[in-house]
């Protein structure tokens, strides 16, 4: 199958989890499921937007004028006074400006000497002032349902006295790592034998996203041992990863236990280098994926297939990774029979991207990913590329 009809075919059975009510520090990296307006005025009050003297822009002219200093008002404080005619009160950054005061005159141009301050220049009404409700009216809209909470959206909740907020679910994601020849990371290897990197590597792809992971951890080669993993996986999660067991060997069991649950198998093959023997199926409201064995391939078709679910399941508007030209500086070789994801390492230099040589491009070659930031796209057909040319090409783990 070609990726996109296939990634059409994930995002059309994917839907957007419902919301709940969540801390404001927990909705960190999290897409608001219901808007958000305004409980009071930004400022609240009219504030001073620098250290200096408030005062009456009346009372100043072109040249020298001085004023008596009847008082300070630091952050926090409040003024109950009206100050008058010729009177200054010396004020700090995000104080409450006096009544009577309409600016506010830096600390740096201006003269005191006990009580007295002397003023060198005209200052207009307004100056250093930040007005009552400048920023946000109380009532307004300020983020709407949709809205990715970044530290900036955080900030700006917890300023507008907002401690939970709507949210939509994080998927719950269910690992599943299938394979004889597996071993714990910890175990040294044996002939035949390699450790379950996958596992912690899809651990970090899903957190990654922020996403919540649990890892049912190596399930041996046996029919009956995967089918009751997937069938508790599908009624614990909201999306279940396979890794192993998709390709058509004699103890490839993942297509037969699907079938035996009841789960509808949507593709189990599409034409993208490397990870081909890619399965998605749904089971009522769930998703299934099931990844190839190698690194390279598990890693590869999780960023295209698995994480724009996981995004959608969230709520999150980017989807998709941006693509965008990238200029090869190295030759790079494909076999032309599907379109190739090859790993590079992408600069930028004067505006433009360039693309250079990682090394392997072998499915197992995890150490060429550590090394590279971004792919390029060789199309299906092309067999060679040459350093000079342009495809297009994307940052990973974005």
């Amino acid at each position: 199958m070609e990726i996109r009809r296939a990634l059409d075919i994930v995002l059309n059975n994917t839907t957007v989890l419902e919301g709940e009510k969540v801390s404001l520090i927990e909705s960190l990296n999290r897409v608001l499921a219901a808007n958000i307006s305004s409980k009071d005025d930004l400022p609240p009050f009219d504030k001073s937007s620098m250290d200096g003297y408030a005062l009456k822009s009346s009372d100043t002219t072109d040249g020298l004028f001085r004023f008596k200093i009847v008082g300070s008002i630091r952050a926090g404080d409040f003024l109950d006074e009206e100050i008058k005619s010729g009177e200054a009160v010396k004020i700090m950054t995000g104080a409450a400006v006096p009544k009577g005061a309409d600016a506010v005159i830096q600390i740096e141009k201006v003269k005191a000497e006990g009580n007295e301050l002397r003023v060198f220049e005209k200052v207009c009404c307004g100056t250093n002032i930040l007005k009552k409700g400048e920023e946000i009216k109380n009532g307004d809209m300020v983020f709407e349902s949709g809205k990715f909470l970044r530290p900036s959206e955080v900030g700006m909740l917890a300023s507008l006295g907002y401690g939970k907020v709507d949210c939509h679910k994080v998927p719950k994601i269910i690992l599943i790592s299938t394979g004889d020849e597996l071993v714990d990371i910890d175990e040294k290897i044996t002939r035949g034998k390699v450790r379950n990197c996958n596992e912690y590597a899809l651990t970090a792809l899903v957190k990654n996203l922020n996403g919540h992971v649990k890892s049912y951890g190596i399930i041996k080669d046996n029919r009956d041992e995967i089918f009751n993993a997937v069938k508790t996986a599908f009624e614990e999660g909201d999306i279940v990863i396979s890794s192993g067991g998709v390709s058509v060997g004699d103890y490839d069991f993942i297509e037969e236990v699907l079938k035996k649950i009841g789960a509808d198998i949507k593709f189990t093959s599409v034409e993208i280098k490397p990870g081909k023997p890619v399965t998605f199926a749904t089971f009522k409201d769930k998703l299934f994926f099931g990844l190839p064995g190698n690194p390279l391939s598990v890693v590869n078709t999780f960023e295209v297939f698995v994480a724009p679910a996981i995004k959608k399941m969230m709520g999150r508007k980017d989807i998709i990774t941006k693509e965008f030209p990238v200029i090869l500086k190295d030759d790079f070789k494909s076999k032309g029979d599907r379109e190739n994801y090859t790993y590079v390492n992408i600069k930028e230099n004067g505006g433009n991207y360039y693309a250079y040589s990682m090394g392997s491009q072998s499915s197992n070659a995890l150490f060429t990913l550590t090394q590279s930031n971004g792919i390029v796209i060789i199309k299906k057909g092309t067999k060679t590329v040459r350093a000079g040319e342009t495809l297009n090409g994307k940052f990973i783990f974005k």
